[in-house]
């Protein structure tokens, strides 16, 4: 998208040079030799205007496309007092819930459970990247740390797991269910 952004400037440059041109030349020079009597086919002066006019219309929808395109690449970011209040509400969804490990996910990774809740109307929702882990979520629980970045800060996101007491599977097949406990804390997080 950026390329075509690029491409998108550098046509309405074009335009807009062509738009300065002296079209009378421009004739003159790649037209007039069709015509037997050249000043008979001439455009008249509001004619030339048009095509100033024109060139000017389509540089600037030239410009608007590639501004366009650039949004798309690079959207706003949220700032940081609204990241702050969407992860506090995920710690809040979090802490104190009783959820079962990921399937697949041996060695915990609760970012399935975190990332639907960062979700907001905008397009540039923030994810949450695994920084620190502890060590296995089974058989004892572990202690993950996530880095949510927002427009010119980072949160970290702390959730520690241990085994729910209430298994609905037998011991010898480990837990399956965990009791998790969420806090926030602003800034990148850290291994201690």
């Amino acid at each position: 998208m950026k390329a075509i952004a690029v491409l998108m400037v550098v046509f309405g440059l074009a335009f807009v040079a062509l738009g300065f041109a002296n079209h009378r030349a421009i004739r003159w020079r790649f037209q007039a030799r069709r015509y037997a009597d050249p000043a008979a086919h001439e455009p008249s002066g509001a004619g030339f205007r048009l095509h100033r006019v024109l060139c000017f219309a389509v540089a600037a929808m030239a410009f608007w496309g590639s501004f366009s395109a650039y949004r798309l690449v690079t959207p706003d970011r949220i700032d940081h007092d609204e990241l702050l209040e969407r992860i506090r509400s995920v710690a809040e969804a979090l802490d104190g819930a009783t959820k079962p490990s990921v399937p697949g996910e041996e060695d915990g990774s609760w970012d399935d459970y975190i990332d639907p809740e960062l979700r907001g109307p905008e397009s540039d929702d923030p994810t949450a990247w695994p920084a620190w882990r502890s060590g296995p979520l089974k058989p004892d629980g572990n202690e993950e740390r996530y880095d949510v970045s927002g427009e010119n800060a980072t949160v970290c996101l702390t959730v520690t797991a241990e085994p729910s007491p209430e298994q609905p599977v037998p011991d010898h097949l480990g837990p399956v269910w965990f009791d998790l406990r969420a806090d926030v804390a602003d800034g990148e997080c850290t291994q201690e």
